[in-house]
């Protein structure tokens, strides 16, 4: 399994890097931006948010994904340069036995989103693992991602959707236009009123 998920994300989406920040910018035709909270509330305040996010986020992703779907979840570690202590450790925040991919530098590989104007010496190392969706299984992960303790993402690759949660909701990459449409009717009333739908 060590290179699988690394095989088949360069296969689907060459010179981009799986990182879940830049997906709205590489993918703007497919992204959808929901927020978990009612008017775009970035942080959950009581345990009453918490549990209702999590309703949220479990549904939206089950309606986009299906019960039992095959998944790999990512998240990575930066490094600078040639060091090998991570700027975070992700691996030490979520509760999964991850894989770890090649080092990727960022600059390289895309130099219009990478850019710091000195060394350009930022690599990113994926980790990564295999899992499968079900509703409450992954509760841990998602909250965590909404208490903006972690950053990762879900991806499919059967069904060419990615589901990237963050501090404030979930961006989902649906390619599928009638998949598309009817998540975006279903949760309109969550959806930013911002003319740049962030």
């Amino acid at each position: 399994m060590t290179n699988t998920f690394e095989r088949k994300w360069n296969k689907s989406f060459p010179n981009k890097a799986p990182i879940s920040y830049v997906f709205k910018y590489y993918f703007p035709n497919s992204w959808i931006r929901i927020y978990s909270l009612p008017d775009g509330k970035r942080y959950a305040d009581n345990a009453i948010e918490h549990e209702s996010l999590l309703k949220v986020q479990n549904q939206i992703i089950s309606d986009c994904l299906g019960s039992g779907t095959p998944i790999f979840i990512v998240s990575g570690n930066y490094f600078i340069g040639n060091s090998s202590e991570p700027i975070y450790d992700q691996t030490s925040i979520l509760s999964y036995n991850f894989i770890s991919g090649s080092p990727i530098n960022l600059h390289e590989i895309d130099p219009e989103y990478f850019d710091d104007g000195e060394n350009n010496d930022l690599f990113f190392t994926p980790i990564f693992t295999e899992s499968k969706w079900e509703l409450n299984l992954h509760n841990d992960l998602l909250l965590k991602i909404a208490n903006d303790e972690t950053r990762a993402f879900l991806i499919s690759f059967e069904k060419d959707i990615i589901i990237a949660p963050y501090d404030g909701g979930l961006d989902l990459i649906i390619k599928n236009q009638e998949l598309q449409c009817k998540i975006r009717q279903k949760y309109s009333d969550m959806l930013s009123k911002r003319e740049d739908q962030l």
